[in-house]
Order: structure tokens, then sequence, then C-alpha cells
């Protein structure tokens, strides 16, 4: 190839890049860059568009108040969150025991992968019906907890949260199926046969060989686990709207833009909800900053 055609193929490609990427990055600007942006410094502003901190002050005297609907946001949301780092070792052994090839285990990567086949507002009719006072689960806890009646479940403060929960855990298998099944079927089965050679179970397998050689997988989706730290708390505003005590952190933002949405743009609810997201973005940076820095010492990398 003379250099003539090399510089003609090298333009050819280079203009093919720029095309392939000139609408998502249009898309990334318009859609991400510049909202985030304006919200940036809406925190900032006060009614009249002045430069005050009172967004702030007011984000704080909320959250001082034990009854403000955004102190229980924040409460359900770190709750949220812990029972989403208390499951994600069980999610992470999910996909290991599919992959391993256990009885039925192609049942259970279609009962855990079903979510994301349906969109989540079906999901959650379906969910509602599942756990409605017609069904056999709601019999089942009031008979658990001696209620003559089946309560509703979505429409009780006792255990609203609770179902919730359940809800969020389920939509949180899927995507961790998916990642860790590929995670798992790069492992060398050289390397797998040779520890059963030597004898080992599957717990030794599994925290001996398999993690250590995952572990990059785990750190990074445990920086993304504190990173969505105010995303958690499943599909509150589908299922409840924020009542009974279930509101979260993303409920709340949703209901205060639908409240807000006949209000003019100048009006200051948008610039104390554009304080309140620096707020939690802030801390999720720091918390996963923090995350990052401590997972990366558990193991070494191991390239294979």
């Amino acid at each position: 190839m003379n250099q003539k055609s090399k510089k003609r193929r090298h333009a050819s490609e280079t203009w093919f890049i720029i095309a392939s990427l000139i609408i998502p990055v249009f898309i990334f600007i318009v859609f991400y860059i510049v909202p985030n942006f304006s919200a940036f410094f809406m925190a900032f502003q006060g009614r009249g568009g002045n430069w005050t901190f009172d967004n702030f002050k007011r984000v704080w005297e909320v959250v001082s108040r034990p009854d403000s609907d955004l102190r229980i946001a924040i409460q359900n949301t770190f709750l949220a969150f812990a029972i989403n780092v208390v499951a994600y070792p069980f999610k992470v052994l999910v996909p290991y025991f599919i992959y391993k090839k256990v009885p039925f285990s192609g049942f259970y990567r279609i009962v855990f992968f079903l979510p994301t086949i349906i969109f989540g507002v079906a999901t959650s009719l379906i969910f509602m019906q599942m756990i409605s006072p017609n069904g056999e689960i709601a019999k089942l806890v009031g008979e658990l907890v001696g209620l003559d009646y089946a309560p509703d479940l979505l429409a009780d403060s006792r255990f609203a949260n609770w179902v919730i929960f359940l809800e969020m855990l389920w939509m949180g298998f899927p995507g961790d199926l998916i990642i860790w099944g590929g995670t798992f079927a790069r492992i060398p089965n050289d390397l797998m046969e040779a520890g059963r050679l030597d004898g080992t179970n599957w717990w030794t397998e599994f925290t001996k060989i398999v993690v250590p050689m995952v572990w990059p997988t785990v750190g990074l989706q445990m920086v993304l686990l504190t990173c969505n730290l105010f995303s958690s708390g499943g599909n509150v505003f589908l299922l409840t709207q924020g009542e009974y005590g279930t509101m979260t952190i993303g409920a709340w933002l949703q209901i205060q833009l639908l409240q807000g949405s006949g209000i003019s743009y100048t009006s200051n609810v948008y610039n104390y909800m554009s304080a309140v997201g620096l707020c939690i973005t802030v801390i999720a940076i720091v918390l996963a900053t923090l995350v990052r820095k401590n997972a990366n010492k558990a193991f070494q990398e191991v390239e294979f």
C-alpha cells in the first residue's frame, strides 16, 4: 500500500470515528453537561437571581426537622443502601452458582433476568398484584403477624418499607447476573480444574480463587453501588408515591419536580432542588472515592 492510499485510509477512519461520536457527544453535552452546569449555579441563586447560600441553609433546616419528608427520604435511602451492601455478596454468589451449572440453573437465570425484559411500569404492576390483599402473600404475612385479615402491604406503614426493599432486591439481581456471568466466564478452566484436583470445595474455590481473580470487578461494582447511593430505594414513586413512610431521595426529587412543574422557572423551587442535588452529589463523590481507595488495597490485581 503506497503512502497516498495510507493517508486516504487514515482519513476515512478518522471521519468514520467523528461521524460515530458526533451524535452521542452532542446528546451528552446538551442533556447532561448543560443542565448540570446550569443546576450548579442555580443552587447558589435566590428567587431574584441574586447570589446567596440561603438554599443550603434551607436544606440544613429541613433535614434537621425529624418529621420532614426530606429527612425521612434520606434515612430510607441510607437504609436501602445498607441492605444493598449486605445483599451484595449474595448477588455475587447467585451468578457463581449459575456459572457452576447447579440443577435448574437455566430456570434461575430466566427468573432473575425476567424483570429486565419487562419495562418498569409493567413490572411494578405485576409486583403490586402479587402482594395485593387478594393474593396469598398478603394472607401469609397477616397470619405470621397475628392479623385476622390480609393487609394491604403497600398501604400499611408497618410493611410498606420492607416490601419496597424486597422489590428493590429482586430488581437488582438481573444486571449483576449479566455482569458476573461474563466475568466468571473469563476465568481459565485450567485453573478451576487444578483446584478441583487439589480437593478444594466450592467455598474455598470461591473465596481463594474466584474472588481474588475478579476483584477489580468487585471493586468497580462497590464504587458504582456507592455512586448510586442516593438512587437506592427501588420503584418507590411507582409503588407508593413516597407515602406510608417509604419516601426516598429519588422519589422525593420526582415528586418535587412534578409539584413544581407549573411554577415559573424563576421561582425558588428549582434553586432549592439544585442545592439538594449538589449536596448529595458531593457526599456520593466523597464516599465513592473512599470506597475506591480502600477496595484497591484488598487484593493485588491479577492478569489472566
